[in-house]
């Protein structure tokens, strides 16, 4: 996920910038779902309840700098097991008001969970690299993030008993994601008024040690939320999450409830 967004103020307010060609969108999506549903049709699905809890926020630097970083507790059954552990941090800048770019850091600790679980608890290190582009289209928010990551997953095995990392193994990852905001009350968001985000987001792996999964996974998302105050907003909601497993042979389609905290500490918020 991405740094908080901005009030509706705070928007360019033509919407001619940017502007999101939902249609080309739509028939893309289309013919990527048509040609996959025969491959996908043939491989084992395991279904998963989980329950996912984050926090995110951003703090403002001198010179236009910004700080984002989030903390996620996820876990399964909806919240019986540990599914990972995730903690993100990036260094921001905003080129102009709907444009944005950043470089982080992401580690990650994922357990054994579920249907389909792994044999041994997994951490990961990963760089990352994203361009964010905002507008709007009359009351709706648009937010798109085109983000690489530069990941190092560890392979694990028993030694005396207790899971060690045998050696890192380096992928690459593309995602997009796409989201929506609308307002419930009115045209802007304004402190103690209810909002809708609806979004997806698309998974994509590539480097020498991928194996059957350059498809990796795909989130479609949507959450009401509520604005707390100027630098507070609060989201309940329902994330439908579909894995491929490497040896691309296997699905996990997880029913995922989220709750996620937004805070900020930006002037002007």
């Amino acid at each position: 996920m991405c740094a908080p967004l901005p009030c509706p103020g705070q928007w360019l307010g033509s919407a001619g910038y940017f502007r999101y060609d939902a249609v080309k969108f739509r028939l893309l999506v289309i013919c990527l779902l048509c040609s996959a549903a025969p491959a996908m049709a043939q491989r084992e699905t395991f279904t998963n309840l989980n329950g996912w809890l984050a926090w995110f926020n951003d703090v403002e630097l001198p010179h236009g700098w910004f700080v984002d970083s989030d903390l996620n507790a996820r876990r399964s059954g909806p919240y019986d097991e540990v599914q990972q552990y995730l903690w993100r941090v990036s260094l921001r800048r905003n080129l102009m008001p709907n444009v944005r770019v950043a470089v982080g850091y992401a580690g990650s600790d994922t357990h054994p969970y579920g249907d389909l679980p792994i044999a041994l608890r997994t951490p990961e290190h990963r760089l990352f690299e994203h361009l964010q582009l905002l507008h709007a289209t009359g009351r709706t928010q648009w937010t798109h993030r085109y983000r690489l990551e530069q990941r190092w997953g560890g392979r694990m095995a028993l030694e005396d008993g207790e899971p060690q990392v045998q050696n890192w193994i380096r992928t690459n990852r593309f995602r997009y994601l796409v989201r929506a905001t609308v307002p419930l009350q009115g045209t802007t968001l304004d402190v103690n008024e209810w909002f809708v985000t609806v979004g997806d987001e698309l998974f994509m792996n590539w480097g020498a040690n991928v194996q059957q999964n350059v498809f990796d996974q795909n989130r479609l998302m949507g959450s009401v939320g509520r604005r707390l105050g100027s630098r507070m907003r609060l989201e309940v909601g329902y994330t439908e999450q579909l894995i491929e497993r490497p040896n691309g042979r296997q699905l996990e389609r997880n029913h995922t409830l989220t709750t996620t905290l937004t805070t900020s500490f930006a002037r002007g918020r």
